[in-house]
């Protein structure tokens, strides 16, 4: 495979990294008012059907305003990540630890964080 042929797909997850004071009233209003399908608190974080995704709401102690984290998989995680610095990307591995996890994280010129992750050979 070429550095040409890295594909990559929207993810299964998007994560709201939420002030500690505004999560109660958060997690409230996806569970009660939205009414979105509510799969349980699991890792840490209370955790919702958003289509075909899992929104996640973690509560942040040290944020003050909420930010959003995506999820991209990609068809080879080495080559990707080669692929991504050649055009100027950097790793940024330092904004979560994700333990035996062969995926890396990124952002975007604006900061968004996105998880990169292996992709499944049916996707």
């Amino acid at each position: 495979m070429s550095l040409a042929d890295i594909r990559f797909l929207g993810g299964n997850n998007i994560a709201l990294k939420i002030p500690k004071f505004k999560y109660d009233e958060t997690v409230h209003f996806y569970k009660e008012i939205l009414k979105l399908p509510y799969l349980g608190y699991k890792d840490n974080a209370h955790a919702f059907q958003h289509g075909p995704n899992t929104l996640w709401l973690d509560c942040m102690i040290n944020y003050a305003q909420q930010d959003v984290w995506l999820e991209v998989g990609a068809n080879d995680l080495d080559e990707a990540a080669e692929y991504l610095q050649e055009h100027g990307v950097s790793r940024r591995d330092e904004v979560e630890v994700h333990e035996n996890s062969k995926g890396y994280w990124i952002s975007d010129p604006c900061g968004t964080i996105i998880r990169v992750n292996a992709r499944k050979a049916s996707e």
